[in-house]
């Protein structure tokens, strides 16, 4: 098939698990034969418009350049630039299927007409996300406006989003979490949705020898978490709970990696609270297999909408066993290797009590960690299933088409 995979942006210069996920669907894709484009937005004028990656290409549409007042304005830009330009550009290629990663693309795709050959992967409701980045304090102009610039972003946001699923032919959710969500946000949706997990590069996420002198790393036990430092992922609780952690292991140590707008207050909570953390600030995609293998655990203190959480099966993939709160696609996701990995609850007390469940049985757990993502989360296993999806929708456009033609 010819593929056009959408996204917002891919790795290098667009940083994230979810960037690095679509990357890894792309090369299995690609290996299996298929001709993939990938389609992005050009934020840097200085970045080409096509770019030859050897087993797919890249292309880039203009977009509001980075850190212009109009940055913040591109998914309308989106909405109103792209469906032209992209409707010209797949009856110039011949695309079989799109295949989607980004609501306001998928949005713009049903405007152009081709929702019938695309597949939507949706990755969490994007409108609830703007609302608790908004309560949470990321957005001050949204505070200080009470609240009603987040409403009206979020209420356009959550249009987009029914556009895009009701136009296009498949949604695949990345977990059943995130299929509940989406059927509470947007009760009125009608599309087919399917749900199909993300996968790991398992060449990059390997076990290995650890790098903690290299990498700066003291204590033993050595807990980790990698996060944006924003009020949702519940870092407050982590370092809540860390001292009854320190109380059992006297050598623990705690590494706080990401950055974010709670960064200053984060320090300063763990100065107060005279507890052993690092916060190395962002973790550079080449550190942070690294930085898995040499570390004794993984934690991920969600407080609310974890929609997947890339970080478990990258760490679950470099042997290193997780620990969780009950939240989103927790229990399904890190759950999945083992129950008892999940707190019972995201109160301090709870995630101390796991962590230190997970400490004892971080043996056992480092043990199958590594075949349970093989088995479940590996490019091929999840591709499986996203290439009949793209197959059913390429097959079906296919026959409407001829159907149009008699």
């Amino acid at each position: 098939m010819r593929l056009l995979v959408i996204t917002d942006g891919v790795p290098p210069e667009h940083r994230g698990g979810v960037a690095s996920s679509v990357l890894v669907e792309v090369d299995e894709l690609a290996r299996r034969g298929h001709e993939v484009t990938v389609l992005v937005r050009r934020h840097d004028a200085d970045a080409p418009l096509v770019e030859d990656r050897g087993h797919y290409r890249l292309l880039r549409h203009p977009a509001p350049a980075r850190g212009s007042r109009a940055y913040y304005a591109h998914p309308a830009a989106t909405l109103l630039q792209v469906p032209g330009w992209l409707r010209s550009l797949v009856a110039r290629e011949g695309f079989d299927a799109l295949y989607v990663h980004s609501t306001f693309h998928a949005a713009a795709a049903v405007r152009a007409g081709l929702g019938d050959r695309t597949v939507l992967r949706f990755h969490a409701p994007a409108s609830l996300e703007v609302g608790l980045d908004a309560a949470g304090g990321k957005y001050p102009l949204v505070r200080a406006a009470g609240g009603l610039a987040g409403r009206v972003v979020a209420d356009l946001t959550r249009r987009a989003e029914l556009a895009a699923v009701n136009g296009s032919a498949r949604t695949l959710t990345t977990s059943w979490y995130v299929r509940r969500l989406l059927q509470q946000v947007h009760p009125t949706a009608s599309a087919r949705v399917d749900v199909v997990p993300l996968a790991v590069d398992l060449d990059r996420f390997a076990p290995g020898p650890p790098e903690r002198e290299r990498l700066g790393l003291t204590g033993d036990p050595v807990v980790v978490t990698v996060r944006r430092l924003v009020r949702r992922m519940g870092l407050e609780n982590l370092l809540d709970a860390f001292g009854a952690v320190v109380e059992r292991h006297p050598g623990a140590r705690l590494v706080v990696g990401g950055t974010g707008y709670l960064a200053d207050e984060l320090r300063e909570r763990a100065d107060r609270l005279g507890l052993p953390v690092d916060f190395p600030g962002f973790v550079a995609e080449d550190d942070l297999p690294a930085l898995y293998r040499s570390a004794d655990l993984f934690v991920l203190p969600t407080l609310e909408m974890e929609g997947f959480g890339i970080v478990t099966v990258e760490a679950f993939a470099s042997g290193l066993p997780v620990v969780a709160t009950p939240v989103g696609a927790n229990p399904e996701v890190a759950g999945s290797l083992d129950a008892r990995t999940i707190a019972a609850s995201t109160a301090p007390a709870d995630l101390a009590a796991a962590v230190l469940r997970g400490l004892d049985l971080r043996e056992d757990l480092a043990a199958r960690a590594r075949e349970h993502v093989e088995q479940r989360f590996s490019p091929a296993a999840v591709v499986d299933r996203v290439e009949v999806a793209l197959a059913e929708v390429s097959a079906a456009q296919q026959r409407g088409a001829s159907a149009a033609r008699r």
